[in-house]
C-alpha cells in the first residue's frame, strides 16, 4: 500500500512537472543566443560553491547561482563574440570576502576582454553594513546608485557571543580541551571574552581584511588609500554625497539604468538584447563525456563521517567523508581526467573524517596533480585535507590554517537535577564507560586520557602539514597552535603557494600535468547534482518520501525568504550572516575534532 501511494505521488508530481515546464516555456521568451547581448545578473541570495540539489521546475526551481555556475558563465562570456557586456545588480552579498575577490577577478577579466560590467545598486547596506556590497561593486566598469539609496561603507565589525555567563546561571558545566594555544573554538562556552591569543588572531584578520578592502576599492576607483579611509569614516553616505565624492558614477532608477543598457554603444537606432546570465551559464554547462579534461571538485561544508549534503535544521552544508572519498577515488581511476582542482570551502569538523579524505587526496596525487583552490574558509580540517596537495592557491582573504584540535562537551547534570528536578542513577561497567556522558564534566583522570588522544591527533596534523609543505616540524609548529591566517599572511608563512582564484588553480593544474597552454581542455565540475531520477531511484520508499518532502520544504522556504527580503529588506534577519559576523568562522568550527 505504501509503495502504491508513492507511485501515485510520483505520477502526480511528474504530471505537475510537465505542466509547470510548459508554463515556464510559455512565460519566458527564449533569448536569441546568436545576437549581440548584455547578460544581466542579480546577486540577492546566499552563494554556495556549488548547487547540489535536484531542480524541480514546477516549484520555480532551476539550478541556482553558485560559484561553479558563475565561473562557467564568466569563462564563456570572455570569448563569446555575441556577449558585449554584463549588467550586475547587487542586492545582497551573502558570502565572504574571499568569494567577493573571486567575483571581482572575474569582473576584471571580462572588462579586460572588452566587455564592460556595469553595476546597479539600489543601496549598499540599507539599515546594515554595505561594505562587502560596495567592495564587490567597485570592481565594475561603472556604478549606478538609486537616487534614494545610500552607501554604508562602514568598515568591519566582528562580534562573538560568549555563553559562559548564561551556562553558569543554568548550572551547565563546559568541559573543553584544546591542542594549540590559539585554538579558541571552545572559548564561546568557557570564557566571557576573547582570550589574549584569540584577540591577537582576530585583530590580525581584521587588519588584513580591512587593508585588502581599502586597497581594492582605491585601485578600482583610482583613488589613494587615504581617500577611501575618509569615505569609510564619513559613511553612511547619501546618494548625492556618494556621487559628489566619486564613489558612484551616476544616480538612476532601475528603469533608467535598463534603458541605458539597451542603447547601442555606437549611438545607433537599434537596441541591445538583454539575456539572463544564469540561463546563459546553464547552456552547455553539463559535464561532457569523453576526451581529456581537468576536473574541478568542490568540497564545501563542515566535515563529517559518512554522507554529505545539507542540514535542513542548521542551514549548514556538510562535507561527508564517504561521498568525497568516492569522488576522489573515481577521479584517480578516470584516465580522461589529467589533473584535479580541489576547491575547498570548509571550516573543518571531524578529525577522523578529515583524515579519511586526506588519504584519498594522497592516493589521487600519485596518479595526477591535485591543486587546491581555497574559497572563503579552508581552516582546521579544511586545511588538513589540503595539506598534501601538489599546490595550494588561496585568495588574499581566505581564512586558513587553524592547525590544532578542540574537543569537549557541555555537562548538564546539575542543570537537570538542581533546576528541573530530574535525577539520574547511572550504572556502568568499565572505568571509562562514562567518558562521553553529558551528565558531568571530565574528571582529572579523564582529562588526562583526552589530552593524550588530542596530542596524538595534533601530532598527525603537524606531520601531514610538514610532509605536504616540505617543512620541518618545528617550522610548522611555529605557525600552527590553532592560529588562523588570512590567505596573504598564510603565503608569507608557507602554508600556501600562491594567491589567486579558480583561474590560477586551473592554470597550475594544467601546468603540473604538462598540458601546453595552446591545448584547450574542457573543465568537468564535480560532484554532479542529483537528478530527480536519482531521487526517485533511492532504495526505500521512506528515502523517496524524505527526499521529496525535504526538497519541497526547501523550495517553499527559499521562496518565502525571497518574498520577505523583497518586502522588508535588511529588517528581516534571514539567510547567512553578513561578513562582519563570519570573520570568526575559522575558529568557530564547532567542537567535532579539528
Amino acid at each position: 500500500m505504501r509503495k502504491l501511494f508513492f507511485l501515485m505521488l510520483l505520477a502526480i508530481l511528474l504530471g505537475v512537472a510537465l505542466a509547470g515546464g510548459g508554463y515556464l516555456l510559455l512565460r519566458h521568451q527564449t533569448p536569441t543566443w546568436g545576437s549581440a547581448k548584455i547578460l544581466t545578473l542579480t546577486l540577492d541570495a546566499p552563494l554556495e560553491e556549488q548547487a547540489l540539489e535536484p531542480t524541480l521546475p514546477f516549484f520555480g526551481g532551476e539550478q541556482p547561482a553558485s560559484v561553479a555556475l558563475l565561473y562557467r558563465g564568466f569563462l564563456a562570456a570572455r570569448t563569446d563574440p555575441t556577449v558585449i557586456g554584463v549588467a550586475l545588480h547587487i542586492h545582497d552579498a551573502s558570502f565572504g570576502l574571499a568569494k567577493a575577490q573571486e567575483l571581482r577577478r572575474q569582473i576584471s577579466e571580462l572588462d579586460r576582454a572588452g566587455k564592460p560590467v556595469r553595476c546597479y545598486l539600489e543601496t549598499a547596506g540599507e539599515g546594515g553594513n554595505g561594505t562587502l556590497e560596495y567592495y564587490l561593486a567597485s570592481a565594475c566598469s561603472s556604478i549606478a546608485l538609486a537616487p534614494a539609496g545610500e552607501i554604508n561603507l562602514l568598515g568591519l565589525y566582528a562580534d562573538s557571543p560568549f555563553l559562559r555567563g548564561g551556562l553558569d546561571k543554568l548550572r551547565i558545566e563546559p568541559s573543553f580541551l584544546t591542542a594549540g594555544e590559539f585554538k579558541s573554538a571552545g572559548e564561546i562556552f568557557t570564557e566571557v571574552r576573547h582570550s589574549p591569543k584569540a584577540k591577537v588572531a582576530l585583530d590580525a584578520l581584521l587588519d588584513s581584511f580591512y587593508g585588502q578592502i581599502v586597497d581594492g576599492i582605491a585601485s578600482a576607483r583610482e583613488q589613494d588609500a587615504a581617500t577611501v579611509r575618509e569615505w569609510i569614516a564619513a559613511a553612511p553616505l547619501s546618494a548625492a554625497a556618494a556621487l559628489e565624492k566619486g564613489l558612484v558614477d551616476e544616480l538612476s532608477y532601475p528603469d533608467e539604468f535598463r534603458a541605458g543598457l539597451e542603447k547601442p554603444a555606437d549611438g545607433g537606432d537599434g537596441t541591445v538584447e538583454l539575456a539572463d546570465f544564469l540561463d546563459y551559464a546553464r547552456r552547455g554547462s553539463g559535464n561532457l563525456p569523453g576526451g581529456k579534461r581537468v576536473a574541478v571538485l568542490f568540497a564545501q561544508g563542515a566535515i563529517v563521517r559518512g554522507g554529505g549534503g545539507s542540514d535542513p535544521f542548521a542551514s549548514e552544508m556538510l562535507l561527508g567523508s564517504a561521498d568525497m572519498a568516492a569522488e576522489l577515488h573515481d577521479l584517480a581511476e578516470d584516465d580522461s581526467v589529467v589533473a584535479v582542482v580541489l576547491r575547498i570551502d570548509s571550516p573543518g569538523g571531524s578529525a577522523l573524517a578529515s583524515d579519511l579524505i586526506l588519504r584519498e587526496v594522497e592516493l589521487l596525487r600519485e596518479s595526477k596533480p591535485v591543486v587546491v583552490s581555497m574559497s572563503d574558509v579552508a581552516a582546521s580540517g579544511g586545511y588538513y585535507i589540503a595539506a598534501r596537495a601538489t599546490r595550494i592557491v588561496a585568495e588574499p582573504a581566505t581564512i586558513t590554517g587553524s592547525i590544532g584540535v578542540v574537543t569537549g562537551k557541555l555537562a548538564t547534570g546539575r542543570f537537570q537535577e538542581e533546576l528541573l528536578g530530574i535525577t539520574h542513577d547511572p550504572l556502568q561497567r568499565g572505568a571509562n564507560a562514562d567518558l562521553y556522558s553529558a551528565l558531568k564534566p571530565f574528571d582529572e583522570r579523564q582529562t588526562a586520557l583526552m589530552r593524550n588522544r588530542m596530542d596524538d591527533i595534533y601530532g598527525r596534523f603537524l606531520d601531514h602539514v610538514a610532509a605536504g609543505r616540505k617543512l620541518d616540524r618545528a617550522a610548522v609548529e611555529a605557525v600552527a597552535g590553532g592560529r588562523v591566517w588570512a590567505g596573504n599572511d598564510a603565503l608569507a608563512v608557507g602554508l600556501v603557494d600562491e594567491l589567486g582564484g579558480l583561474d590560477r588553480a586551473v592554470a597550475l593544474a594544467r601546468e603540473e600535468a604538462g598540458i601546453p597552454t595552446a591545448d584547450k581542455l574542457p573543465l568537468v565540475y564535480l560532484p554532479k547534482a542529483p537528478t530527480l531520477l536519482d531521487l526517485i531511484s533511492r532504495e526505500s520508499g521512506s528515502g523517496l518520501e524524505a527526499g521529496l518532502l525535504g526538497l519541497v520544504s526547501d523550495r517553499l522556504e527559499a521562496r518565502l525568504e525571497a518574498r520577505l527580503r523583497a518586502r522588508y529588506g535588511a529588517l528581516v534577519g534571514l539567510g547567512r550572516p553578513r561578513l562582519e559576523l563570519e570573520l570568526d568562522a575559522g575558529w568557530q568550527a564547532l567542537t567535532r575534532g579539528l
